[in-house]
């Protein structure tokens, strides 16, 4: 072994350190950054010659150990659409390029993050605060989700259409020992046509005689018809019931059919189920016909309505399917990835899914800028999943995932790496004088 062997040894122990010092400050100043993965140092032995007899220095070699299947701590986020990892997985991303017309086009690369600071653009595209848009599967209105491709998510379903009432459930319990001719007050539901707007629908019972009730369906502004030539202005119907005296006391016998012709009510013929129901054909301005079926319950059973002691009319439930048209709220991210749109008429639904992606190696992923990677051959290849299902992760909104930097263990890394560095620094220091020593020999 050479003096200039130790020197050039020396050397190469302050390139090693000066790698560990660099990887140790990436580390450091991405403490905050959301989603990264620290770099780790490792140190890998060069020999040149080597035996029994005698060893020759090669020195050392560092090279970075990526940690990206580290789990850095969850946080809480007052945005809906921040999403966070916990377990395996990667969220597919894509860049994009906006054109001249203010246009946004992809590409078909796509890059792997654990950054899910997302957010709504004026697009309506979800992307994250390093300009890459999340990418996720289409979902049917059946709930099938389409697996043969993920795309860049774009909320553009911001209105809810409309749907028309069709059937309404009505329960309540008639007062038995009423007097004949007594009346209730009006109970009022609002119905919709096939445009979202709302009708009022009031039913109110009027005693006849013991055991019988007609009850008046009153919709203003629906149009009905009464004869070939006359139609109503409102369906005002009266529709007569039957309630049982010896059997199954208290419960519905009959419904009297309509004996107009044509009929503005048709009297359901019960199935299996023997439910009492009565349908009716209205229409309104501009909107067209529907039909509406009312559920009074049950013949013969004591659910739905009933005629039992009380001293009123006492309503129980009086619902109806009818939707009106809603405008976009909000959106909400559940673990499976699954988004739904909530609108302002209270319905919801869902459009999209996010898949998480695995590798087998990930640690061997490219690095790209803005906490992003790409595939490489010595990851292999990316394989999607729903979260949740075979060893992916699950996804948790309103969250992101921190850095998994612990800084404690960084400074006791740059101790290290500088106490190592002043040594290599000191062997230099001590060749040269040896060195000098050899020189001064000949003077």
């Amino acid at each position: 072994m050479s003096l200039f062997s130790a020197l050039t040894v020396a050397v190469g122990g302050l390139a090693a350190q000066s790698s560990a010092i660099g990887n140790i400050s990436d580390n450091l100043a991405n403490t905050s950054t959301t989603g990264y993965k620290s770099i780790n140092t490792s140190f890998e032995t060069l020999v040149t010659s080597s035996n029994l007899q005698r060893n020759d220095p090669g020195g050392v070699r560092a090279t970075p150990q990526y940690q990206n299947d580290v789990q850095g701590n969850l946080i809480q986020s007052q945005v809906s659409t921040s999403l966070a990892i916990t377990g395996q997985g990667y969220f597919e991303v894509r860049p994009s390029t906006v054109g001249a017309a203010g246009t946004t086009t992809f590409g078909s690369d796509s890059y792997y993050t654990r950054r899910g600071d997302f957010s709504l653009d004026k697009n309506g595209y979800l992307v994250n605060g390093a300009g890459f848009f999340l990418t996720g599967y289409q979902v049917s209105s059946t709930g099938i989700v389409d697996t043969s491709k993920a795309d860049p998510i774009q909320i553009s379903q911001l209105l809810d259409n409309p749907v028309p009432t069709s059937t309404a459930t009505y329960s309540a319990n008639l007062p038995s020992s009423a007097e004949d001719a007594y009346s209730s007050a009006p109970s009022t539901i609002q119905i919709y046509d096939a445009l979202g707007n709302g009708h009022d629908m009031s039913f109110t019972w009027t005693k006849d005689s013991t055991n019988n009730w007609t009850l008046n369906v009153l919709i203003p502004e629906a149009v009905a018809p009464v004869a070939p030539s006359t139609i109503y202005t409102d369906y005002d119907v009266d529709i007569p019931f039957i309630f049982n005296s010896v059997t199954n006391v208290g419960t519905i016998e009959t419904i009297t059919p309509d004996t107009v012709v044509p009929a503005r009510y048709t009297v359901v013929t019960p199935g299996s189920d023997n439910k009492a129901e009565v349908s009716y054909s209205l229409s309104f301005a501009g909107s067209g016909s529907q039909t509406v079926t009312i559920d009074f319950g049950t013949y013969d059973s004591p659910t739905g309505t009933t005629q039992f002691a009380d001293t009123t009319v006492a309503v129980t439930s009086f619902e109806q399917n009818g939707i009106p048209r809603g405008s976009f709220k909000d959106l909400s991210i559940d673990k499976n990835g699954f988004i739904t749109l909530n609108y302002d008429n209270g319905r919801s639904k869902t459009f999209y899914q996010i898949p998480l992606v695995q590798f087998f190696a990930q640690d061997q992923l490219q690095r790209i800028s803005g906490g992003a990677y790409q595939r490489t051959i010595e990851s292999g290849t990316a394989r999607r999943s729903a979260p949740g299902s075979v060893g992916a992760g699950q996804i948790v909104g309103s969250s992101l995932e921190g850095s998994n930097v612990d800084i404690a263990t960084e400074f006791t890394k740059l101790i290290q790496a500088q106490r190592v560095y002043s040594a290599n620094a000191k062997t230099i220091t001590t060749s040269d004088s040896m060195l000098q020593e050899v020189i001064n020999i000949i003077r």
